[in-house]
């Protein structure tokens, strides 16, 4: 039985509700990208068509296989090259021959991976308009995620210069010249040109529905971004701050025998406690620890709208004595070490982004209150579904259905039932 059911949410557009009651540690979605590219600054260090990191490949049985054509790039094993030569929307002879031909100079890191986006887009529509239809589906795919509003243009033009998302003193016009300067120089054809409106729209659905994929934490804890993907049914799953399900990933998986390439690459979504059936199915931005300033201004930044969900309804009427305790405790370090994950996705580390979620305010408010909790609730859940390993700040869920332990999404640390009440106990 399908565990989802997407539908309208008071205050939230779509969104999904559980069609079933659903167990603590069910995988209640597993999805699969429409698109994914690396990001620029890492990109020599992920495969190119599924990103997975070079150095979690197993000695003497596997090795990086560079790109034939460009050689700066790679790819975790030959059927992954096969795969991405024969795949318009992954690191293929068209989009290698792009990023050759296109002017990076200046261009942030953020804009050079957009760029990766956009070659992908290219590529694909090039490849619809040749009849390939899986093709010209994936872009239509793409299309139909959802957007927020419009921001006002920029530079007092016309377009919908919306891409927020890539800031730099490089306008969103100038890089439109350059992916049509690179098209041009490599003799694309006129059926994979992008106008500057449908960048700016790219742009507008990449900010708000792109899962940050990250790699794993650096012996000093620093985390890097290895690259981004679109996935349309994980793009419903809405935001709340004290969310029913965690995110979780395999980028780094060998590959199981027989397996396709990119078979890595799914998002999975388990469940964190009991979900009972029609209850709406959540999912966190921000690493949990995050203070309710730090999310408040994320949310209305990225997302563009303000959070009205039960965490943030209470933690609304705490004093500044309470949250001063809350930063001693940890809040603000969480913060920061959470800042290039959220940058690229929440939910600890990896998560996505729901653009439909433009909140009708008084149904919201009304929606939270009908679920009330108060402090001690928060810092229970927070003690429990927030990793304890030092620096992570993982979102933790049951690692099967009904077990007693739970799994990180970040670094795969577990921890018992029996560890958990001992820390409380310790807390309390």
């Amino acid at each position: 039985m399908v565990a989802l059911e997407a539908k309208d949410v008071p205050g939230k557009g779509r969104g999904v509700v559980a069609a079933r009651a659903i167990g603590s540690g069910e995988t209640v979605l597993a999805d699969h990208p429409l698109l994914l590219w690396p990001q620029h600054s890492t990109a020599a260090a992920f495969c190119s068509h599924c990103l997975r990191a070079f150095n979690s490949l197993e000695d003497n049985a596997e090795e990086v296989v560079p790109c034939p054509t460009c050689g700066q790039v790679g790819f975790c094993n030959a059927a992954c090259a096969a795969a991405a030569a024969a795949d318009p929307g992954s690191h293929c002879g068209a989009v290698c021959r792009l990023l050759a031909a296109c002017n990076m100079t200046g261009l942030s890191d953020e804009q050079q991976s957009v760029l990766q986006l956009l070659f992908r887009c290219c590529s694909l529509r090039a490849a619809g308009a040749a009849g390939d239809a899986a093709a010209a589906a994936r872009l239509a795919g793409i299309a139909a995620l959802a957007a927020p509003p419009p921001l006002p243009p920029q530079d007092g033009s016309d377009e919908a210069a919306a891409a927020a998302s890539v800031s730099s003193p490089i306008s969103l016009r100038e890089l439109h010249g350059r992916l049509s300067h690179a098209l041009a120089a490599v003799g694309a054809s006129p059926a994979a040109a992008l106008s500057l409106e449908e960048v700016a729209e790219l742009l507008r659905r990449d900010a708000v529905n792109g899962y940050g994929i990250m790699a794993p934490s650096a012996p000093n804890g620093e985390r890097r971004i290895r690259g981004t993907g679109l996935y349309s049914q994980a793009s419903l799953i809405n935001h709340e701050c004290l969310p029913s399900v965690a995110r979780f990933d395999r980028f780094d998986a060998p590959p199981a025998p027989g397996a396709p390439p990119g078979a890595n690459t799914a998002v999975e979504f388990r469940a964190m406690h009991d979900i009972p059936a029609g209850e709406e199915v959540c999912q966190s931005y921000f690493p949990l620890p995050w203070s309710m300033r730090e999310r408040q201004e994320r949310c209305r930044e990225d997302y563009a709208f303000c959070c009205t969900c039960p965490r943030c309804q209470e933690e609304a009427t705490w004093s500044e004595s309470e949250w001063e305790t809350d930063e001693d405790a940890g809040m603000d370090e969480a913060a920061a070490a959470g800042e290039e994950a959220a940058a690229a996705g929440g939910d600890g580390g990896a998560c996505g982004h729901a653009a439909h979620e433009q909140q009708q305010q008084q149904q919201g408010q009304a929606a939270a209150a009908e679920q009330a909790v108060d402090a001690g609730y928060i810092n229970i859940f927070l003690l429990k579904y927030v990793c304890p390993r030092a620096g992570c700040y993982g979102t933790l869920a049951p690692a099967a259905p009904g077990a007693d332990v739970l799994e990180c999404n970040m670094c795969g640390g577990r921890r018992s039932e029996a560890e958990f009440l001992a820390e409380l106990e310790a807390a309390d």
